[in-house]
């Protein structure tokens, strides 16, 4: 007599768990992928950064982070393998608090999160031309929210190649990604920021070349106006990390409890006979 077979329940389960664990390891060899890419492109112009601070760097961290994970969860689902099933549910548990946690903490702490935000962003003006994945975030950022600097344009006054006191044509400048031409321009005009703080007494006086609101107050802004979608796609990662963990956690009983139905339903061996 054969032991019994898993319900179909089981293995839709299974199937689906397999499925959702894919998904999860595949996002994890895109984003790794794209990491890689960036920072070879990245050594290509340079031979020596801080790489431990750098988006590129941050993107591989977390993609091998994933693609180890993903693999865990899609060889425990495949094998049944409780213990495998167990390390995959409870890292994604952890995971997810972690960022709950993070979320209500800047919810509670906008003032000081918005303060964060822009000191961070001072902070990696310093870095704009010493490193390329950078210089490409910041003039994204400035490009498409139409903004200039963290706090405001003046930020790039702690670049040492904008500063008034440098010696180049960029001294007391910003950026192109901070002039509105840059948007309208056919051919863009990489110098157009040059010199533009130069003198100024008022942001208004030119308000029509460069961009004056800083991007922490544009990105915050763009927030407020897109709540709705945000928390629209909050809610739907939430449920989607909610239902894996759930899957990951109801597999496990079930397959425990099938192997205690197998155990107890094994006949008992008969004694031996003198």
């Amino acid at each position: 007599m054969g032991l019994p077979q898993p319900s179909c329940g089981h293995r839709f389960l299974r199937v689906a768990l397999f499925f959702y664990m894919f998904f999860y390891w595949l996002i994890g060899v895109i984003i790794l992928s794209i990491g890689i890419y960036a920072e070879i492109a990245k050594w290509n112009y340079q031979s020596m950064v801080d790489v431990f601070v750098t988006p590129s760097s941050i993107m591989v961290v977390v993609g091998v982070f994933m693609f180890i994970l993903g693999s865990v969860g899609c060889i425990g689902a495949l094998r049944e393998n409780i213990i495998l099933l167990k390390i995959f549910g409870w890292t994604h548990t952890i995971i997810f608090l972690l960022l709950l946690i993070c979320g209500i903490t800047a919810l509670i702490f906008r003032g000081q999160a918005k303060s964060f935000v822009s000191k961070t962003f001072r902070n990696t003006i310093e870095d704009y031309y010493n490193d390329p994945d950078i210089q490409f975030t910041i003039d994204s950022i400035q490009q498409n929210f139409d903004c200039c600097g963290g706090f405001d344009f003046q930020d790039w006054e702690n670049n040492i190649y904008f500063s008034c006191d440098s010696p180049g044509v960029t001294a007391c400048g910003v950026p192109f990604s901070c002039c509105k031409s840059a948007k309208t321009d056919v051919v863009i005009n990489t110098q157009c920021g040059n010199g533009v703080r130069k003198g100024i007494q008022h942001p208004y006086e030119i308000a029509d070349t460069i961009y004056v609101t800083g991007c922490t107050d544009a990105v915050l802004t763009w927030a407020e106006d897109n709540l709705g979608l945000m928390g629209g796609v909050a809610l739907a990662f939430a449920v989607t990390q909610i239902l894996g963990i759930f899957m990951t956690f109801l597999f496990i009983s079930q397959i425990e409890k099938e192997r205690d139905e197998w155990d107890g339903g094994a006949p008992a061996a008969e004694p031996l006979r003198t």
